[in-house]
């Protein structure tokens, strides 16, 4: 299994499970509308190269700013949305890049299984 397959079965773990484990700390993925499945893919598949690359130049711009809007009003840690924690990040400072990439590929990956055929 190539490394591109590994990232697949992955997503598709955190988005039939609902939940990514990061750093010991669960995440759990609400509801999403295609609306905002859409949005968030359309992003990851704009910055998907630049994630393989770990180069993260998007993070300062108002496109990425919209999608990590949609992704936390729809995320919780601990019963609570990740839009309603607003020093989560300041608290876990590690679990945001690993966060960012768990979360564009499990919720993109109804999407993905289309363009993969599977």
């Amino acid at each position: 299994m190539n490394e591109q397959d590994e990232a697949l079965k992955q997503f598709k773990e955190i988005h039939e499970d609902k939940i990514a484990t990061i750093n010991c700390r669960d995440y759990v993925l609400t509801a999403f509308s295609h609306a905002q499945r859409l949005k968030v893919f359309a992003f990851f598949t704009h910055v998907q190269a630049d994630l393989a690359r770990g180069d993260f130049w998007f993070l300062q711009g108002k496109e990425w700013s919209d999608v990590q809007k949609v992704i936390e009003n729809a995320v919780t840690y601990d019963g609570v949305l990740l839009s309603k924690r607003r020093d989560h990040w300041d608290e876990f400072p590690e679990d945001f890049i690993l966060f960012i990439g768990a979360m564009l590929g499990a919720i993109s990956y109804p999407f993905l299984r289309g363009v993969r055929g599977g």
